[in-house]
């Protein structure tokens, strides 16, 4: 959708709105390398030194973005420099994905902002978590795929490499790159070339991992085999009624083992987003002219979902790429009926304290930490203002 130059301009404003003040918020922040960061650290060391070396622990997809850092810094902390890197990439990619998706400016904008408003995504970097790096692949993949692009394979695989869950992303991918008529042979072909990169590159990561080790390592699970990270029945039952709780409700008690409930098992979304989300899936004649998409990103999440209940326990960071098509899906019914806009903006806005509440004391974080929010709440509120007449009509 082609929009005017006045109204281009400004989203282009928005969007470099969100990525100054998140820029700002980490340029006031403190990294606090903990537990995985010594991992990844030490991988980007090591290939500084041309060496590639796969028996370090940890999923290493997200690496280069440190890499890049260290080759010019040697920083010691290279790893979160590049991932700070990699978050301010984030609002710029979330529109882009979402405008290329659905063709449509609004839903780029709004998945812009809702990717801005999830600080379990981007500052974790600050302890050295690869959250920032795992959602630049995921949606720089969404991006190449909605383009049909023969690149996607690359950053789909870096995503994979990151988190494994990142495979849920088949189906979606399978059916945008599926032509429109028949005659369309192209983008067949195109989605081919994307698998078999994808592919290669993970067959190879393996392959490499498995003879310097001798084994296929767990991410920063060192002492955890590929073959011993399955559960029991029970244990799986109970993931599964835990991963409801975890998306539909703001606050979260893990009933597995009540010891470890804490504001970072918190809320990481909103509810309403999920519960939108759901709704528009299962109601998908009323939200999306192609009915092959929301097929694909229902059983990606649902697939998604149920990778994670087989492991030890239930993890918003494990569940980010269920979340992201969850997200995906409620764009429409967002844009559709848009009096849901500012209720699920007020529940976006829990996890920033629950965040605040968890790492004020390590990333050294002031109420300034909450510049982004507020940002994002006087940009949405103006918007209203100036939309209020047609958004009442809904």
């Amino acid at each position: 959708m082609q929009l005017p130059a006045r109204k281009s301009l400004m989203v282009w404003l928005y969007i470099l709105l969100l990525t100054l003040a998140t820029g700002a918020v980490f340029f006031l922040a403190t990294p606090s390398p903990q537990d995985d960061f010594v991992h990844y650290q030490k991988f980007i060391e090591t290939l500084a030194g041309l060496r590639l070396d796969l028996s370090i622990p940890g999923f290493h997809g997200s690496d280069i973005f440190g890499f890049i850092v260290y080759v010019f810094t040697r920083s010691p902390i290279a790893e979160i420099y590049g991932l700070i890197i990699a978050a301010l990439f984030l609002p710029l990619l979330g529109f882009l994905a979402g405008r290329s998706l659905f063709r449509n400016t609004w839903h780029g904008i709004a998945l812009a902002t809702i990717v801005t408003m999830m600080p379990f995504v981007s500052f974790v970097c600050l302890r050295g978590w690869t959250g920032p790096g795992y959602w630049f692949w995921m949606l720089l993949t969404i991006f190449l795929a909605a383009e049909r692009s023969k690149w996607t394979g690359i950053p789909w695989a870096l995503a994979i490499l990151t988190k494994p869950f990142a495979i849920i992303f088949l189906p979606l991918i399978y059916v945008i790159y599926q032509p429109p008529s028949r005659n369309s042979k192209p983008a067949t072909r195109n989605f081919w070339w994307v698998l078999l990169t994808a592919a290669a590159m993970i067959i190879l990561y393996m392959i490499i991992q498995y003879t310097q080790a001798g084994r296929i390592i767990v991410g920063a699970h060192s002492d955890v085999t590929a073959g011993g990270i399955l559960q029991s029945p029970k244990r799986i039952i109970m993931n599964l009624a835990h991963s409801l709780q975890m998306l539909f409700s703001v606050h979260n008690y893990y009933f597995p083992n009540p010891a470890l409930t804490g504001p970072g098992n918190l809320m990481h979304t909103s509810p309403v987003l999920i519960f939108l989300g759901l709704f528009g899936l299962l109601a998908p004649k009323n939200y999306w002219p192609n009915l092959r998409l929301p097929l694909a990103l229902l059983g990606g999440a649902a697939l998604g979902i149920a990778m994670n209940a087989l492991l030890d326990h239930m993890d918003h960071f494990y569940m980010e790429a269920s979340i992201l098509l969850l997200i995906i899906a409620a764009l429409p019914v967002l844009k559709k009926h848009p009096l849901w806009i500012p209720i699920a903006l007020a529940t976006l806005h829990f996890q920033w304290l629950y965040f605040y509440l968890q790492f004020r004391t390590g990333f050294g974080l002031g109420y300034w930490f909450f510049l982004i929010p507020l940002v994002v709440d006087i940009c949405v509120s103006v918007w209203f203002l100036l939309k209020s007449r047609r958004i009442l009509e809904y």
